[in-house]
Order: structure tokens, then C-alpha cells, then sequence
């Protein structure tokens, strides 16, 4: 597995800043959180011709709750629809199953329907923030079970 530079992450959040409802870069500064997930993050990247396609970031370690953390779950326009973010979120899954935690989190916005559909697939379930500063969103967990499967 290739870990991408801070340079090659920039380059991508770029890509794909304006594809969320609300872009990455209205919440954060995007060359400072290139910085960040090249750093702490894990990362699963689909790579094309040295450019990063599809890439879902999160975090693993150091975590709440024993729950690990999706931030970011993208895949380029022409590539989207063929089972890339399905592919990469199953091995975000996976990392986080090998590494002990009891599940991952994420969110997104709850309109965001192919989002929740593929997230719903994937086993996990939603689950009830309170004081959501945010109240369109939807907050979403994947627990393990003691066997290692999703449910």
C-alpha cells in the first residue's frame, strides 16, 4: 500500500472539495488537513496513474469510545457508481476490526441518499447524536460483534 504525500492529499481534497453538501473547505483550512491525515490519519486510497481516485480517511487510533472515525469518503465523478467507495469503506471496516475497536463512526447529510444507502449496506446503523449542532446530518455506526463480522 502507497502512502500518499501531503502534497498528492491537497491535491485530491481539491478534486473533490465541492462534491459534499457542504465542502470540505468551509469547514477547514484544506492544505492544514492534507497535513493532518497524511499524519494521523488511515487511509485507503484508490490510486490511478499516481493520482488519487477514491479515498476514504479516518481515524484509528487514539480513538473515543473504542469507535474508530470516518472524516472523508470520496471518489472522483467518472469513477463513481462502480463499487470504489463500497470497496474502500470495507477496508476502513476491516482496518479498524484487525486493530480491536468495537466499530466505526461516521456522518453525512441525511438527504445524501446513495451515502446512507451504501452505509446501510455496509451494517451500520443510525445512531442518535445529542445537541447536533448540525441537525440535517445523519451519525452512523458500525459496531463488531465478538466473531468480527459487521452487524
Amino acid at each position: 500500500m502507497i502512502k500518499p504525500t501531503v502534497q498528492q492529499l491537497h491535491e485530491f481534497l481539491l478534486c473533490v472539495d465541492t462534491m459534499f453538501p457542504v465542502p470540505l473547505s468551509h469547514k477547514q483550512n484544506l492544505s492544514a488537513f492534507s497535513e493532518k491525515l497524511c499524519e494521523k490519519a488511515t487511509l485507503c486510497v484508490k490510486w490511478q496513474n499516481d493520482k488519487i481516485v477514491g479515498m476514504v480517511a479516518g481515524y484509528t487510533d487514539n480513538v473515543e469510545n473504542c469507535l474508530g472515525y470516518i472524516s472523508v469518503v470520496a471518489v472522483l465523478p467518472g469513477l463513481q457508481g462502480k463499487g470504489l467507495g463500497r470497496k474502500l469503506v470495507s477496508e476502513f471496516l476491516t482496518i479498524s476490526r484487525n486493530k480491536g475497536l468495537a466499530g466505526v463512526h461516521l456522518y453525512t447529510v441525511a438527504d445524501n441518499e446513495p451515502a446512507v444507502k451504501l452505509y446501510h449496506s455496509l451494517g451500520f446503523t443510525d445512531f442518535k447524536v445529542t445537541d447536533e449542532p448540525r441537525p440535517d446530518d445523519v451519525h452512523l455506526v458500525c459496531y463488531f460483534n465478538k466473531e468480527g463480522d459487521r452487524r
